[in-house]
């Protein structure tokens, strides 16, 4: 005899879950397969670079298909549409813990990153919260595309208090695998907010620390000339 009860299973939602899952698998390969096909054509610029991983989700048009046959979609049962808000707003709550649960990978960081923090405001706690050790862990294959920029601006904001950490922060991303090709492919004003973050934390370490000889290494891989 089975030891659940069918009756009490959800399986509308947990097939709502199981579905959004697989789709961020299969967008992170996608954006990830982009990323290698980005590389090897030796794109001239960063927006180049940006713009074929964004547009990975996009397919050609087949030889039979037809633009007139596309039709909207018009919704007719409003009894039905009201339940399914009613199911969003039960279901916000759930949501919210899910934001504050520690990412297991470096694919639940980004998923987690982009759905409810999307503010530098929002990001630097979701950082101290985390922390360099759990960083290293998530991130111990590569990090996602684009977020290295993300979390430097969203660094920017640390307090004077919080310094080792955010030291410690970038120590752990100087290790991550592919660091030098996502340091390639910052924009200039994520170029520029590095200098300005090192410029900061400089002025937050004493000449005679040993923090100070970690940060003028960060620097070096960083590519931050003094």
């Amino acid at each position: 005899m089975s030891c659940y009860d069918d009756d009490n299973l959800d399986f509308s939602k947990i097939g709502k879950e199981l579905n959004s899952a697989v789709e961020a698998d299969e967008k992170y390969n996608r954006e990830n397969d982009a990323k290698f096909r980005a590389v090897h054509q030796k794109v001239a610029s960063y927006d180049e670079f940006r713009d074929i991983v964004l547009a990975s989700h996009i397919k050609p048009l087949e030889k039979g298909d037809r633009i007139s046959e596309c039709k909207m979609n018009q919704p007719w049962n409003s009894v039905a549409l009201n339940t399914d808000k009613r199911e969003t707003s039960t279901t916000t709550n759930s949501t919210i813990e899910e934001g504050k649960r520690l990412p297991k990978s470096g694919l639940e960081f980004a998923q987690q990153w982009r759905r409810f923090y999307k503010t530098e405001d929002e990001q630097y706690p979701y950082l101290m919260d985390i922390g360099s050790e759990h960083l290293a862990k998530i991130f111990h294959t590569e990090i996602s595309f684009g977020l290295l920029g993300e979390i430097l601006k969203a660094l920017c904001l640390f307090k004077k208090e919080d310094a080792t950490k955010v030291i410690g922060i970038l120590e752990t991303l100087s290790k991550v695998n592919r660091f030098s090709l996502s340091m390639q492919f910052l924009s200039s004003v994520e170029r520029d907010t590095c200098v300005k973050l090192f410029k900061n934390l400089q002025s937050c370490v004493s000449e005679d620390s040993d923090q100070l000889t970690v940060l003028v290494h960060l620097q070096i891989l960083y590519g931050v000339q003094n």
